[in-house]
């Protein structure tokens, strides 16, 4: 398992591959307050942007 610390989140790197593989994801992107430096990890909710492979969904 590799763990990754972007700003204030970690997360397991090869179980989210494995996750956007599964479901067709072929660009997973963080946008948003997770980003800066106005982010709390209590009160704010992670933005994420999906791209799909075509036919995936």
């Amino acid at each position: 398992m590799t763990t990754t610390q972007v700003l204030p989140l970690a997360f397991d790197r090869d179980a989210l591959a494995a996750f956007c593989r599964a479901r067709g994801i072929i660009r997973l992107s963080l946008f948003g307050s997770a980003l800066r430096n106005d982010f709390d990890p209590h009160r704010s909710d992670v933005d994420l942007y999906a791209e799909f492979k075509r036919g995936a969904l």
